[in-house]
């Protein structure tokens, strides 16, 4: 008896799954599974950051990711790169983040994935109390989502960052 949703984890066929490029490393279809690993030092630490990113990389990570809590953060990933870079490291990054659309939007201009949790992205610090909502709060709060999603649609769009 399988758990799955289509009950296929027994019967030998798997869903393929689309090919996406972060960076210049695809992800899905007939690719491996790719690796990633995130790091914990300060990202405001360029020195720090760097370090780690580039023993997370020599460990066989495909991807980095970092968090970009603030916009300070964000800005900061800019120096992270262009060192990365510099030590001959073409690992795509990703921003992982949290509460900030602003700090995402810096983000997206830089790495080449953003993460982020669109349950709480629209909301600083969402404490989800209220949990039934009428058809108009609830209407209210994904057309708040949408709007603070779709600036960062569109940057994505622009600078080929996937999301």
């Amino acid at each position: 008896m399988g758990t799955g949703v289509n009950n296929k984890e027994h019967s030998g066929s798997f869903y393929r799954s689309s090919v996406i490029s972060v960076g210049s490393v695809p992800l899905g279809g007939d690719h491996p599974i790719r690796v990633q690993s995130m790091t914990n030092t300060d990202t405001n630490d360029t020195r720090a950051s760097v370090g780690q990113c580039i023993r997370i990389i020599e460990a066989g990570a495909d991807f980095v990711r970092l968090t970009a809590q603030g916009i300070r953060e964000a800005e900061n990933l800019k120096n992270i790169k262009r060192e990365l870079r510099k030590a001959g490291f073409s690992t795509p990054l990703i921003a992982d983040i949290h509460f900030n659309p602003a700090a995402a939007e810096v983000a997206a201009r830089i790495v080449e994935k953003i993460r982020i949790n669109p349950g709480n992205y629209a909301d600083k610090r969402a404490e989800f109390i209220k949990t039934d909502l009428t058809d108009n709060e609830y209407n209210l709060e994904v057309e708040r989502i949408h709007e603070r999603l779709l600036p960062l649609i569109n940057i994505c769009r622009e600078n080929s960052t996937v999301i």
